[in-house]
């Protein structure tokens, strides 16, 4: 199965299960996730989201370049990506491992974020001819306008104790740990009165800025990327394990 499920406590985890793959994000698992996310919106036993990925390699790697390479519908991943965004419940991220592009945009979709120390956070989409359509658009929502563009034009990871002390993580515990703390801070929540979280983070969410007029603007720009020269020479250079020769076009 492209993605597992279980309730622990009030709380759905959500584990990415490609691991093989280092759990990026193809359509069978944008479907698959949507389909977790609007199931739990309907389900009043479920008070919070926690998601997480297989192994101790990679919380998610983003879009699978392999398959855009070989043209496989990937619409599935920005609706799941919507769904994120939409989500009216808690939102927490377990990083077990590297957080890079379209991992980095579900973990920008989270309201609390645990990182297992040794983890990484980066956006390389410019580096493969991509934009950070699905939840970039966050990024200087969350941190001071130079941080978010030296993330997001250098396509450079940082560590998760360097996000911790940026302010994009809660939290960096030790990997056994991870899971365990995140439930627990969870559980914190999950104790709250449920419209209450609800409006407090529809509030707080609407405070940082119009993420809806950003996200289209951005959903239009990948769009016209994803059908460049230059996208298919960047997952073309991702599959060969090769530099890409950029033409601009």
């Amino acid at each position: 199965m492209s993605i597992l499920t279980e309730v622990v406590d009030g709380s759905l985890v959500v584990t990415l299960n490609r691991p093989e793959a280092r759990n990026a994000l193809n359509g069978e698992v944008g479907q698959s996730l949507a389909d977790a996310l609007a199931r739990a919106e309907g389900d009043d036993g479920v008070r919070s989201v926690v998601l997480t990925g297989a192994g101790d390699r990679t919380f998610c790697a983003g879009l699978d370049l392999k398959a855009l390479s070989r043209g496989e519908n990937l619409a599935p991943v920005m609706q799941a990506l919507d769904g994120l965004r939409d989500f009216r419940k808690p939102l927490l991220a377990a990083v077990n491992g590297s957080c890079l592009g379209g991992g980095f945009e579900i973990m920008m979709h989270c309201d609390l974020v645990v990182a297992a120390a040794g983890t990484n956070f980066g956006l390389p989409e410019v580096r493969r001819g991509l934009l950070a359509a699905g939840g970039g658009t966050r990024l200087p929502l969350r941190l001071p306008i130079a941080r978010a563009l030296e993330l997001a034009l250098t396509g450079d990871p940082i560590p998760a104790e360097q996000a911790l002390d940026w302010g994009l993580v809660n939290r960096v515990v030790p990997r056994d740990d991870l899971l365990p703390a995140t439930l627990e801070l969870a559980g914190r929540v999950n104790a709250n009165a449920p419209l209450a979280l609800q409006a407090t983070k529809r509030l707080l969410r609407g405070e940082l800025g119009d993420d809806a007029a950003a996200a289209k603007t951005a959903l239009a720009s990948i769009a016209d990327l994803m059908a460049s020269e230059d996208a298919q020479e960047g997952g073309r250079a991702f599959a060969e394990k090769r530099p890409p020769v950029w033409k601009g076009r």
